[in-house]
């Protein structure tokens, strides 16, 4: 996807009619790809191009509060997106559940989502696309972002000892459990012998210690005091599923792609100034990640980083919706290339 020089204009917030999409996102938690939204017309201009006089335009983005947002935080802290006449109030999710209805309703403008989530909702028809890439495995498994952990005392030494056992994903139907099946169907074991039950990051370790399941994925800022503390990673999901794999990114409607390309062109060319400064800047990410989460200065200074990039890997992406389709995650039509947006 080309970017192009920010076009911001004095707008008034627009809404997008309600759509039904509860049903899609009940089972789930970047990147510019084939297809080009068209059918309206620019709206973004110079300050005035709307007869205003230069103020910036508010833009609602809906984001999980995990390090994987932190170029997003960062292009807000560095100016990246008023120097694009944006204002952008960014509002925390627990997952898709909740982003991708929030921007269907209109309750956000934009929102970071995983791409599984994406996959669901494509093939359930719901006109949601990415637009920019917000997140990508290290494709190091001991060294990223997430991980599959286990209790110390369990035995589980690598994804073939969870046949048949138990554990967790934030969301079901959602990018934890689906690569993790793929991993374990690329071991030469059954990713469908692997049964889920839904759980937030923050209460894996204590569910673990509990014993109440076998294993749980977990993501940065909760790796690594969970390995600190002896919880042993049995699996980097998304590391060994795909060393190329983009976990997750922005995704506006249909209709903003379509009606309103200037404001998209506008946020992308700020966030990916975002990402490049966070891939630069590791320390900056750490610090960042700090002010929207509740993770202590330590595990700040230890924790693993994901890549930051804004272009998404389509091979990575057609391997796992193949995954989501063999064990029913996807179960409509679904064009992987039709899920990203050019601008």
């Amino acid at each position: 996807m080309s970017t192009r020089s920010p076009q911001p204009s004095l707008l008034t917030r627009r809404r997008l009619l309600a759509v039904g999409t509860a049903a899609v996102v009940a089972g789930t938690a970047a990147a510019c790809g084939q297809g080009d939204p068209s059918g309206g017309g620019d709206t973004a201009g110079g300050p005035d191009a709307a007869g205003g006089s230069g103020d910036l335009r508010a833009v609602t983005v809906g984001a999980i509060p995990i390090v994987d947002v932190a170029p997003l935080h960062l292009a807000k802290e560095q100016g990246f997106f008023e120097e694009a006449g944006l204002d952008v109030t960014i509002e925390s999710t627990s997952g898709g559940a909740i982003s991708f209805p929030g921007v269907s309703s209109g309750q956000f403008d934009v929102a970071f989502g995983n791409v599984v989530s994406m996959m669901v909702a494509r093939s359930q028809g719901i006109g949601l696309k990415f637009f920019c890439s917000g997140s990508t495995t290290t494709g190091e498994p001991g060294n990223d972002n997430v991980a599959l952990i286990a209790a110390p005392d369990s035995g589980f030494e690598s994804i073939r000892d969870l046949a048949g056992r138990t554990l967790s994903s934030n969301q079901l139907a959602n990018i934890g459990d689906t690569a993790c099946r793929q991993v374990m169907d690329k071991a030469g074991g059954d990713g469908g012998s692997l049964e889920f039950m839904e759980m937030a990051f923050p209460d894996v370790q204590a569910a673990l210690e509990n014993g109440q399941l076998d294993a749980g994925v977990v993501v940065e800022p909760f790796v690594t005091p969970a390995l600190e503390a002896g919880m042993v990673a049995v699996s980097w999901p998304y590391a060994e599923a795909n060393p190329e794999l983009d976990t997750g990114g922005y995704f506006a409607s249909e209709e903003t792609l379509e009606n309103d390309p200037g404001l998209v062109r506008s946020f992308r060319e700020a966030l990916v100034r975002g990402l490049e400064y966070a891939q630069q800047n590791p320390d900056e990410v750490r610090r960042i990640t700090g002010t929207y989460t509740q993770t202590p200065p330590e595990v700040l200074e230890k924790m693993k980083l994901p890549r930051f990039r804004s272009e998404f890997n389509l091979e990575a992406q057609e391997e796992l919706a193949e995954t989501a389709r063999m064990y029913g995650t996807v179960t409509g039509e679904l064009s992987v290339p039709d899920m990203f947006a050019e601008l």
